[in-house]
């Protein structure tokens, strides 16, 4: 199973939540365009690519190089069209009453990532904030570029116009984490979570491909979106991506004193939200830290440790060294955690543009299944909150594999199926049962070479 089935498996609720909050690429690790809600255009409304001759067909054009229902699936089948709705729920509405919130639809802390949030000058005549998570929270205001974009723009005219260049997967992973995990111009706290926020977690090839696919990657998508890139390359990418931003959060204000407590969202939740029975605890990363001892979400940054392993093996060990070095300063202060998260960053910073450049060889996507496995059954991941990433990327590597590669679909499968139902819940999440899928996985993977 792909994780793209993950949302049919975790139900409509759940998949919702989750996905709210969903040049060439080497050149965009260096220039990054400013995001859809920081662009300086006016944002006109999804209603504006709904005709029924440009996104609003019920069924994809035959004679067209796009499929021309994207607005239809977006308004069907994507939970980001949802976004705003949830905040007039019973749910949305305990969590603003938790908060001190009187009207969470009118909340900015809550629309921010709940809808397309720009500030009011940017709000062109068809705008909504009804419309969640629109057409241009992803794809950027259209002011510029939407007339000519009808009219024939090629899509290199289309980005210099203001088009977010969405198929670039370092762009797409530093626009989704704004809402997936947080950051100063979309903060997320202990706070919220405390008032009853889902948990948030994000694996890039994952939550692109839960959701309904609005395009067709083709010859033709290909040659005019240069910058796109296979699966195995997307979850690498988004887990550099992931730990850059995981370190911005230490490097910034939001991750200071507050009183006896540093921020906690910073902290893996599930390292203290869980059951007390036996087998529950990791030893983890292997730090100092010992149990009860608050830990670090550390685990993109393990992820791209594995990353770093395979395919820039002088720069691992420049990062699993800092890797260390970051839960022990956790332990001392603020100070000392920014000190060693700043090292952390530099080495990613100087990575992912390389990482970028690289294409995946079969050897090397085995190579990746063969650590990510290791990982969990050394007991260098951490808890469940890791084991999910472990399963969202062998699941993703599994995926390229047969994909790019013709791996058989049955080559895998039953580990994978395995590893999904040991941390299908995180109330039900079996350790034993998920090292005895890595060890299958490790062996499938191994005769594969």
């Amino acid at each position: 199973m792909h994780a793209r089935s993950l949302y049919r498996q975790f139900g409509p609720t759940v998949g919702l939540w989750m996905m709210l909050a969903g040049s060439s690429i080497a050149g965009m690790a260096h220039a990054a365009p400013p995001m859809p809600f920081e662009d300086r255009y006016q944002h006109v409304g999804v209603a504006t690519c709904a005709g029924s001759n440009c996104h609003g067909s019920q069924r994809p054009f035959d004679d067209s190089p796009v499929l021309q229902n994207e607005y239809f699936l977006w308004q069907r089948d994507d939970a980001h069209s949802n976004a705003y709705k949830l905040l007039l729920t019973a749910d949305g509405k305990r969590i603003a009453a938790n908060l001190g919130i009187e009207d969470a639809a009118a909340a900015p802390e809550c629309l921010t990532c709940h809808t397309d949030y720009v500030p009011a000058n940017l709000r062109g005549r068809r705008y909504s904030m009804a419309e969640g998570v629109g057409c241009e929270a992803c794809h950027g205001g259209a002011q510029e570029w939407l007339g000519p974009h009808v009219s024939g723009n090629t899509h290199a005219q289309n980005l210099a116009q203001g088009l977010y260049p969405l198929e670039d997967p370092v762009a797409r992973a530093r626009l989704c984490l704004h809402c997936h995990m947080g950051t100063k111009d979309k903060p997320i706290d202990h706070r919220i979570m405390g008032a009853g926020h889902p948990p948030l977690e994000f694996e890039l090839d994952t939550f692109t491909n839960i959701q309904p696919a609005h395009f067709r990657v083709d010859a033709d998508y290909k040659q005019r979106k240069p910058a796109y890139a296979p699966g195995a390359k997307v979850w690498a990418i988004g887990q550099l991506v992931a730990a850059e931003t995981f370190l911005d959060g230490l490097l910034g204000e939001r991750f200071s004193d507050r009183g006896m407590f540093p921020e906690l969202v910073f902290f893996d939740c599930n390292a203290c939200h869980h059951a007390m029975r036996a087998p529950r605890w990791s030893a983890g990363t292997g730090g100092p830290l010992g149990p009860g001892e608050p830990r670090l979400a550390d685990a993109y940054l393990v992820m791209t440790g594995i990353v770093l392993e395979t395919l820039l093996p002088p720069v691992a060990a420049r990062w699993n060294a800092a890797l260390g070095e970051l839960h022990r300063a956790s332990m001392q202060s603020v100070a000392k955690t920014r000190e060693a998260a700043k090292t952390l960053r530099d080495i990613a910073t100087q990575a992912l543009p390389q990482i970028a450049q690289l294409s995946l060889s079969k050897a090397q996507a085995l190579d990746l299944i063969d650590r990510v496995a290791a990982a969990g059954l050394q007991g260098k991941a951490g808890d469940y909150t890791t084991a999910k990433q472990i399963y969202y990327a062998s699941d993703a590597l599994f995926y390229y594999l047969r994909q790019e590669h013709g791996v058989p679909a049955t080559a895998l499968q039953a580990p994978i199926d395995e590893l999904f139902a040991a941390v299908d819940a995180s109330q039900s999440y079996n350790p034993d049962a998920l090292r005895a899928a890595l060890r299958k996985l490790r062996a499938g993977a191994q005769s594969l070479r």
